[in-house]
């Protein structure tokens, strides 16, 4: 024991050099042990999975209504604009929210930030909130539409996240970026088809998509002296859209006064007309069709006129 005592005292720092050594030698072992683990873990998550290299906003991009996901290239871009969108939301920000908005939804809903303010933020926003959000659906056309739940604080107020608010986000490209629509509005496509008969010239210019609905504009031209009733009202769906397997979807002529529908003689009028039209991944409406358009004055004088017909092939 003395001579152990003495070894200590003549050699301690190298002693303890040994000591630290071999500790620092047991600590890098389990350090690269633990390196080696992740490796193996993250390689086990599939190429589909993983985004270049991230993987946030993986169960974001589920698409609920189809399976499948968004691409994954676009996963982190898509979440981070939605992320930055509702964060100003929620943070009382709508200026900088305004900023990430597309420009048709701008034109078409919130041509100014004091709309958007009125329109959206106010009433959505108010108090202290949460959000969260899922991917909805893809459609063929590289749509991409997510679900938005907004609901109150749960730590603040105890509430559950089942009493939300519900929105649909569409993701679109500007320039060399993204930005959003907001509030259904899945966006604008150009239509431009022009079809006439011996009482009106009609031209469809665009159609507006939101998730539930469809609405059309259109320019019609009056080619007779008299006016002329675009819908005579004598029977349901006299005003519909087509589709490929022949369903008749019908407008919302309930809408529109009786002056929205009738044409002065000579007068070339915009209208914009809006079809019960829920959206899906398939552009399959395949005409509009107008049954009922008759002369006013004679209508008048004879209900029971023969109707003129147009149809607008798309």
């Amino acid at each position: 024991m003395h001579k152990l005592l003495r070894f200590y005292n003549q050699n301690r720092i190298k002693v303890w050099g040994i000591i630290l050594a071999i500790i620092f030698i047991i600590m890098l072992v389990q350090v690269l042990n633990n390196i080696a683990k992740q490796e193996m873990q993250n390689n086990s998550i599939s190429e589909e999975e993983t985004a270049s290299n991230v993987v946030s906003y993986r169960n974001e991009s589920q698409t609920i209504i189809e399976g499948g996901s968004i691409p994954k290239q676009y996963r982190e871009e898509f979440g981070n604009i939605i992320d930055r969108f509702y964060t100003y939301c929620i943070n009382h920000e709508p200026d900088k929210a305004y900023e990430l908005l597309a420009p048709d939804v701008k034109e078409e809903l919130y041509p100014t930030k004091e709309q958007f303010k009125k329109l959206y933020y106010e009433d959505k926003f108010e108090g202290d909130k949460q959000y969260s959000f899922q991917s909805w659906t893809k459609s063929s056309e590289d749509i991409y539409i997510y679900q938005v739940k907004i609901f109150d604080n749960m730590l603040l107020t105890g509430k559950s996240n089942e009493e939300y608010v519900e929105d649909f986000v569409t993701i679109v490209p500007e320039e060399d970026t993204f930005k959003l629509n907001i509030n259904k509005y899945i966006g604008k496509k150009q239509v431009n088809k022009k079809q006439s008969n011996d009482m009106i010239t009609a031209e469809v210019s665009i159609v507006d998509i939101y998730l539930d609905y469809k609405i059309y504009t259109f320019e019609i031209k009056n080619n007779v002296k008299d006016p002329i009733l675009l819908d005579a009202r004598r029977k349901n769906k006299t005003i519909y859209l087509k589709d490929k397997n022949g369903n008749k979807i019908e407008a919302f002529t309930h809408e529109l006064a009786k002056k929205d529908l009738t044409i002065k003689s000579n007068e070339t009028k915009n209208i914009k007309i809006k079809f019960n039209s829920v959206y899906n991944n398939q552009n399959d409406i395949m005409s509009i069709n107008f049954i009922d358009i008759v002369n006013q004055k004679e209508y008048e004088k004879n209900g029971k006129i023969q109707a003129n017909l147009l149809k607008i092939e798309l």
